[in-house]
């Protein structure tokens, strides 16, 4: 998700032919990823998660083999260089007759591996449905982990369901978005996995990190109920402590937020925050740089992105020079289509956006200078 001024520029180095046409929105110059029924079987593909993985655009989705939240889903990823031209997919976790949820992707800088955290529906089990609470239940939800190197190979899932999931809780869910490994701070180094926890419509936040990149893994407190969260993103904040935005599952038009002090073991108070519309979906976030980033400019910038207020349309970007606080800087993504979305830093100066759009999932970007119209570009000062 975001990363450390001594790894970003190296980190980020895709291809320089990134940046929009200065004649067309970011929206209409994306290209597709992943399309259902396009070179696989799948009647639908949703939920997009994203992230930069040392110079290598990894993305992921749910493979539905039914157009259903819980339609026996596989995950499935997709790689690329450039943005551009993206890898054939392949199925990263293939569930067989139950379900795979909620794919939430970290980039571990220090070991180099691609973590895939998800949920397991058992055949059968809806998540509006009477879910059994903990984690033993052969019918109740689980959370598991996988790994690459490049996003094309997968380790075997592993269960962590009994290290990252309360025991009366029965549904747990991982973003959807991807997570974030912290670079400063007392737990720098930590993997950060966001989650909100049920009852369906009784949500609470919590996080499930890992401290050894990922061999072992635990679950911090779950915050107050706040009213009406679900579906999560998170990103670092200048002091390594972690900012969680989250969808208003009670239909409410502006977003939920908190933050933790402690790399997710607890969480302060959950407020809604006026300047993040919440037209019934979930967003993008990612830290694009810390403050002492010189090679960055030297801001500290959080980057937002979902649609305009009014429904799945019209996406909108936003950024924050404040930790989250206040989003100063607002720009329209493109009309049309647009819905659940993950952004993540491409290269210095641009940003990457994968989005669904009319029944598609689709790839983006846009430089920091379009966003604030030439005022700041992401980039170093030239010196004379």
């Amino acid at each position: 998700m975001k990363t450390l001024v001594c790894t970003i520029v190296a980190a980020l180095a895709v291809g320089s032919s990134l940046a929009p046409a200065a004649d067309k929105t970011p929206v209409e110059e994306s290209v597709v990823v992943f399309a259902p029924k396009q070179g696989n079987n799948y009647p639908s593909i949703r939920i997009p998660s994203i992230i930069n993985a040392g110079g290598t655009l990894i993305a992921a989705a749910e493979g539905r083999k039914a157009a259903t939240d819980q339609g026996m889903n596989d995950i499935v990823v997709s790689t690329s260089k450039d943005g551009k031209k993206w890898s054939k997919m392949v199925v990263a976790a293939a569930s067989g007759e139950d379900t795979y949820n909620n794919p939430c992707l970290i980039y571990d800088k220090a070991t180099k591996n691609i973590v895939l955290f998800f949920q397991k529906y058992p055949k059968g089990v809806k998540e509006r449905g009477n879910v059994p609470k903990g984690c033993t239940d052969p019918k109740t939800i689980h959370n598991f982990v996988c790994f690459s190197k490049n996003g094309k190979s997968w380790s075997k899932p592993k269960d962590v369901t009994a290290d990252t999931k309360h025991d009366d809780v029965d549904i747990t869910c991982s973003g959807p978005n991807p997570g974030c490994q912290l670079t400063r701070g007392p737990h720098k180094g930590r993997l950060i996995v966001p989650l909100n926890e049920g009852p369906f419509n009784n949500w609470t936040l919590a996080a499930a990190y890992s401290d050894d990149h990922g061999k072992t893994w635990h679950i911090g407190q779950k915050s107050a109920t706040g009213g009406g969260v679900n579906e999560v993103s998170v990103a670092e904040t200048e002091e390594g402590g972690i900012l969680i935005v989250s969808r208003h599952s009670s239909g409410g038009s502006q977003r939920k937020y908190a933050y933790s002090e402690d790399g997710g073991e607890t969480w302060g108070p959950i407020n809604t925050h006026s300047e993040l519309p919440c037209p019934g979906c979930q967003n993008g976030l990612t830290r694009y740089s810390f403050s002492d980033d010189e090679k960055l400019g030297g801001k500290s910038r959080i980057i937002f992105t979902g649609p305009s207020a009014g429904g799945r349309n019209n996406g909108v970007a936003k950024m924050s020079y404040d930790d989250g606080k206040t989003w100063p800087v607002e720009k329209a993504l493109g009309p049309g289509g647009y819905a659940y979305s993950a952004v993540c830093p491409v290269k210095p100066g641009v940003v990457g956006v994968l989005f669904e759009r009319d029944g598609k999932i689709n790839f983006t970007t846009f430089t920091i200078s379009w966003l604030t119209d030439g005022q700041d570009t992401g980039k170093a000062t030239d010196k004379k």
